[in-house]
């Protein structure tokens, strides 16, 4: 099953003219009192180890491992932030949630990257599926304009020209929290995914740079105004970009692509009062899915964060919520990993 998108919601919210004014980081705090620490650097990769970094934003996410490194995966420190915003749906009462510290993907996984999981498990001899036997990438897409990226012939895995640093797509959610399961990390739950585009304690902003609208400068989406269907647009793009090519987009703790391109799988199971009724330390969402009723048909629904290049400005904010179903995959609906830190 593969359900295109885009899916039009509209957040008149977004757009407060009061708040058209970019904000900073304002949980920029080392990840506790650094100062008398010597930084240790491990691998000799030029970043100290997360929990001596005196610059959060030179933070090592894994010391062991030279691969990993400011650029790969982006420090989120431990602390409150602002979740949730007024009159969005399904993102209200704006409250104070509490995380510990993670490390989030710094990019929304590339084809590359998936297609280095799908050779491996080829050659392990369970070809385009997980250990439970379910499918990983879905080569069988045929429902929309939009051609799947990676391709199975003659017994090898290819990318289209062009898009190997694109963001992959058709992907289930079960496909998503394998790949970063593989490597010792998770999807990233809500709270986690929002924090990462918003910032820290106090900060309100609308969109992961601040609060200025989206402008193809700073994201791949349909510039339309609000109320405007953006089906009915054409939009910056029309298709996926490479992961690093909105700089200026870049969220609080330098995330890239948190709003649009495409838009990204979290953990949990989708419930639309869940800002209401969770936790305020460490929420993960509800224990079990629910059926959900989109007026077009009922299905069971994971989360989708981010928005994508077929969605408008409000689909962009850091608090808008999307019920996906979990057994679909989508040609706008990709992931990025979180590694938790100990």
């Amino acid at each position: 099953m593969t359900v295109p998108w885009p899916v039009f919601f509209v957040f008149a919210a977004c757009t407060d003219p009061a708040h058209e004014v970019d904000t900073a980081a304002s949980d920029t705090a080392a990840p506790d009192d650094t100062s008398t620490l010597e930084e240790i650097d491990a691998d000799g990769d030029g970043a100290p180890v997360w929990w001596t970094a005196r610059d959060p934003a030179q933070a090592d996410c894994d010391d062991d491992d030279p691969a990993v490194t400011p650029s790969t995966e982006v420090y989120v420190p431990a602390g409150p932030f602002t979740r949730g915003r007024e009159s969005v749906p399904w993102a209200e009462p704006v409250r104070a949630i509490t995380l510990t510290a993670y490390c989030i993907d710094r990019t929304e996984v590339t084809n590359e990257a998936f297609l280095a999981l799908l050779v491996a498990r080829e050659a392990e001899g369970a070809p385009n599926t997980d250990d439970g036997g379910q499918p990983l990438y879905d080569v069988d897409d045929n429902d929309d304009i939009y051609p799947q990226r990676l391709g199975f012939a003659d017994g090898a895995w290819s990318i289209e020209d062009d898009y190997a640093t694109h963001p992959v797509v058709e992907v289930w959610w079960w496909s998503a929290a394998y790949y970063c399961a593989r490597d010792g990390r998770t999807l990233p739950t809500e709270a986690q995914w929002e924090k990462a585009a918003r910032g820290g304690d106090g900060d309100a902003r609308i969109w992961p740079w601040g609060d200025a609208r989206p402008t193809c400068a700073r994201a791949n989406f349909v510039d339309v105004p609000d109320g405007t269907n953006p089906a009915d647009h054409a939009g910056c793009v029309g298709d996926t970009t490479p992961v690093d090519a909105y700089p200026d987009g870049a969220s609080a703790y330098g995330a890239m692509d948190m709003a649009g391109n495409v838009a990204e799988w979290v953990s949990d199971w989708f419930d639309p009062d869940a800002y209401a009724s969770g936790p305020d330390v460490e929420p993960t969402g509800p224990a079990e899915g629910q059926t959900f009723d989109d007026g077009v048909g009922t299905y069971v629904a994971r989360v989708a964060r981010g928005g994508n290049f077929l969605q408008g400005p409000g689909e962009l904010a850091v608090s808008a919520r999307f019920p996906e179903p979990f057994d679909a995959t989508s040609n706008g609906l990709g992931f990025r990993c979180v590694r938790p830190l100990e």
